[in-house]
Order: structure tokens, then C-alpha cells, then sequence
């Protein structure tokens, strides 16, 4: 016999409650678990809007949600708050957000990869990417997503962009943009050119293969600081924009040298 109404408006409250006292920080398991539990989509997305919460958005982590049922408002609700976009946003620890001043960092002008010198930015340069593999683009999507092993490389034997350590690179992406658009890989220099490889990510670690796996760290509106595990060693590197450009059928690639 079916719980009369009553009892199931009752008990859908302290479900919910027992969830958030026990994350206090919401994450993509815990909206999987909100989902399964049945309750409605208007209820999880304002959950999502007024609870602390640190979500992922690798490819790996957007099929499992799509696979647990999670729609795409949901989805679209917790990016919104990942950009601190949605209202009474919080921190991890609940304290309420300040807005940030970091966009008025010197040399940070619009979208496009940055690197700090001394107490200004500047433009990480591109350089046009020569696909080797046939049809390349169209194996690349956007959100960081390579369908195929995918061989490329760039001219010259060094980038123009000299880095030392610490380093500071920093995302300036276009409203409603994604860090999972980019994808950092080491670069081998061969014969006055240098070349990369990428391949499909790894269901396990969520990286594409050939990549180097890096965080981010929010210091802006739209501006995200790439957080490395650890330290990258002398050589080049390539940090390429994962989206197709179907006109041209090339690529660009933000690159740069680390020195001794």
C-alpha cells in the first residue's frame, strides 16, 4: 500500500537534510545520490544554488552524471555555481563570497591564457598546430574530449614564451567558457619542429592520454589559475584549446619553454 502524501512531503525533508549533514560540501555524488532518491528537479537544482559545492566536469565525470539521470539543468545549475554565478553562493566552509578584484590584474585584458612576470601578466602567445593525423579536428571536441590518438606538431625548435619557476598561468575564458577546454602536454623537439601526441581520455583518471593532468584554483571572475601536482622539469610545452575549428581544419596552441 502506497505511504499517504502526506507522509512522503514529511519524509523528503529529512532525507534531504540527512544528506547535507552528512557532506557539508556537495559534490557530483552527492547530486547522484539526490537524483536516485527521487526527488524533483526544481527541489536538487535549489539545493545546489544554497548548498557549498565543489563540483568536476572532466568528460568522465559529465557521462556519469548523464548516466545516473542527472538532466541538464542540474548539470547547468552546478556549473553556474562553480563560476559563482548563482545567488547567495558560498564557500566550502559556508562563509559567504566577496566579490574578487583579480580581474583588474595588470595585463589581463580579455579571454586568452596569461602568464605572470614580476607583478604583471602576459599574453601566453599561440603558434598554428600541423595535424599528421588525418581528419584531426573532427576527432576533437569541445570540454576537452579527443575521440582518436592524434599526432601534431608546431614549427620551430623552441616557443617564443620563456617561463621560470614559480610559474603562474592563468585561464581567462569567455563568459560561460570551460577550463576542460584545454589540455596541457609536454613537447618533443625533433628535426627543428616540435611535436606532441593525445589520445582519448582515461576512463580511470580522467585525462586524456599524453596529457599532463593539472587543477584549477577560481581568482576571478572567469579567471582560472592552472595548479600543477607537481613541478614540470625543463623543456616545452604546449597547452592546446580542444575545440574544432571546422572552417580551417587547424589548431592552436598556447606554448612555452621552462628554463634550468
Amino acid at each position: 500500500m502506497r505511504p499517504p502524501r502526506i507522509l512522503f512531503l514529511f519524509l523528503v525533508p529529512l532525507l534531504l537534510l540527512g544528506v547535507m549533514a552528512a557532506q557539508d560540501t556537495l559534490n557530483n555524488e552527492g547530486i547522484i545520490r539526490l537524483v536516485k532518491s527521487g526527488m524533483t528537479e526544481d527541489l536538487i537544482i535549489n539545493v545546489v544554488q544554497q548548498q557549498p559545492g565543489t563540483y568536476s566536469f572532466a568528460a568522465t565525470d559529465l557521462v556519469a552524471l548523464k548516466d545516473a539521470s542527472v538532466s541538464e539543468k542540474i548539470i547547468a545549475a552546478m556549473l553556474a555555481k562553480g563560476r559563482g554565478d548563482a545567488p547567495g553562493a558560498t564557500t566550502a566552509t559556508g562563509a559567504a563570497r566577496t566579490p574578487s578584484t583579480s580581474g583588474q590584474r595588470s595585463g589581463i585584458s580579455g579571454p586568452g591564457l596569461f602568464y605572470k612576470k614580476g607583478n604583471e601578466y602576459f599574453e601566453l602567445l599561440t603558434e598554428d598546430v600541423e595535424w599528421k593525423t588525418s581528419g584531426a579536428m573532427k576527432n576533437v571536441v569541445s570540454a576537452g574530449i579527443v575521440k582518436k590518438d592524434l599526432n601534431g606538431s608546431v614549427a620551430g625548435p623552441s616557443s617564443r614564451n620563456f617561463l621560470n619557476y614559480p610559474m603562474e598561468i592563468v585561464l581567462s575564458l569567455q563568459p560561460g567558457g570551460t577550463t576542460n577546454s584545454y589540455i596541457l602536454l609536454p613537447m618533443k623537439p625533433d628535426k627543428g619542429v616540435r611535436e606532441f601526441n593525445v589520445g582519448p581520455v582515461n576512463q580511470k583518471s580522467g585525462v586524456a592520454k599524453g596529457a599532463i593532468p593539472f587543477g584549477v584554483e577560481k581568482v576571478g571572475e572567469n579567471m582560472f589559475r592552472i595548479v600543477l601536482q607537481s613541478p614540470l622539469g625543463p623543456g616545452e610545452y604546449g597547452i592546446l584549446t580542444a575545440t574544432p575549428d571546422t572552417t580551417s581544419g587547424s589548431g592552436k596552441m598556447h606554448t612555452f619553454r621552462i628554463l634550468l
